[in-house]
């Protein structure tokens, strides 16, 4: 037994070794990727689109989102080049606003196809672009008012920096 412990320890210490891990950031938010084998990663992101408070009022806004994404090809060996990518995702985000006549909050779930490219400057260092369209489900409503909820397309963009970390 103490043997097939070892040997799993082993293995995996061995297969997530090898995975590249980057934290990156973009306009107003960060992520956080880690490839799951040689052509596929997994995504996490986090965002804060709105703050802001005056006057007796407030709005706050959080965005999240996950996101697979498949590479087509490889950076060089030096971290430079274009790396294409395509995936899909699954966003969420919420606004809450106050003010002295009330409050409203609502609520976005954003299914999506995405595209990009990550262009590397160094084996640390990559800037990176990319683009997706999707669907918005949202729900919101306010005080004195009845709940509004529907379907609109949606669009993404999201240019930033990344820096591997192992």
């Amino acid at each position: 037994m103490k043997k097939i412990a070892l040997s799993l320890l082993a293995l995996t210490a061995l297969s997530t070794a090898s995975a590249a891990e980057r934290a990156g950031f973009f306009l107003l938010g960060a992520q956080y990727e880690r490839d799951t084998n040689a052509t596929d990663s997994f995504r996490v992101g986090l965002g804060l689109p709105i703050a802001g408070f005056f006057g007796g009022s407030g709005a706050l806004a959080l965005s999240g989102d996950v996101a697979w994404l498949r590479h087509t090809n490889s950076l060089r060996l030096d971290g430079t080049g274009v790396q294409p990518y395509y995936g899909g995702g699954l966003g969420l985000a919420t606004v809450l606003a106050t003010s002295k006549s009330g409050s409203a909050a609502g609520l976005t779930v954003y299914p999506h196809l995405l595209g990009g490219a990550n262009f590397g400057l160094n084996d640390r260092w990559a800037l990176f672009a990319e683009a997706s369209a999707g669907v918005n489900v949202y729900a919101f409503g306010g005080t004195g008012t009845s709940t509004n909820t529907g379907l609109t397309p949606g669009f993404g963009l999201r240019l930033g920096a990344s820096y591997r970390i192992r």
